[in-house]
Formats: structure tokens, C-alpha cells, sequence
């Protein structure tokens, strides 16, 4: 009977290491399931995370759209005044050059008068002489 006694004993060895690989299998099944769980729910938490970022890149687009048509419409404005300006800066040089000329007109004419002046000082004399 010893060797039933040892092939039993044998057994009971290998019927106990059957258990043990399947309890360490069940707790790898339950840990890869915990983990698919873990990922599962991370999947769940990126994907309202990046819903959320899309609807804020959705804004910020729109803010964007937004203040790029008021730039435009500003540097359009700045061009109307820019060439505004240029053409009042032309017309003041034409103005300016006006002024000058009527500036030696005057002075002509004071002249003028001073030579008229002189003379009908002159004539004056001449009448309270005669």
C-alpha cells in the first residue's frame, strides 16, 4: 500500500498546486478586469475632458473669427484716415506755397507804398515850397 500512499500523497501535492494556479489565475482575471474597469472609466473621464476642450477651442475660434474681422475692419478705417491725411498734408504744401507767394506780394507792396510814400512826401515839399 505505500506505493497507493504515495502516488495519493503525489496527487494531493499536485491537486493542491491545481488550487493555488487557479486562485493566482482568478486573481489575475479579477485584476486584469479591475484594470479594464480602471481604463474604461479613464476613457469616460479623457473623452468628457476632450469634449470639453473642443467646445473651448470652438469659443476661443469664434472670439478669434471675431476679432480678426474687427483688426480688419480697423486697419480699413486706419487706411481711409491714412489717406485722409495725406491729402490734407497736400493741401496744406498748397496752402503753404499760397502763403509764401502772398507773403512776397505783400512785401512788394509795401515796398510800393513806401516808394509812394517817399514820393508824395516829396511832392508834398515841392507844393509847400511853390
Amino acid at each position: 500500500m505505500e506505493p497507493l500512499a504515495e502516488e495519493n500523497k503525489k496527487l494531493k501535492e499536485a491537486v493542491k498546486l491545481m488550487e493555488k494556479n487557479i486562485q493566482r489565475a482568478q486573481r489575475e482575471r479579477d485584476l486584469a478586469e479591475s484594470n479594464a474597469w480602471d481604463l474604461e472609466y479613464q476613457k469616460g473621464a479623457l473623452s468628457e475632458q476632450l469634449a470639453t476642450v473642443c467646445e473651448q477651442l470652438r469659443g476661443r475660434s469664434e472670439q478669434l473669427a471675431t476679432i480678426f474681422e474687427q483688426l480688419t475692419s480697423v486697419s480699413e478705417q486706419l487706411e481711409h484716415k491714412s489717406e485722409q491725411l495725406r491729402s490734407v498734408s497736400g493741401q496744406r504744401k498748397e496752402q503753404d506755397a499760397k502763403l509764401v507767394q502772398l507773403r512776397q506780394g505783400i512785401g512788394q507792396l509795401q515796398e510800393e507804398k513806401e516808394r509812394a510814400s517817399g514820393r508824395a512826401e516829396k511832392l508834398i515839399e515841392e507844393l509847400k515850397c511853390e
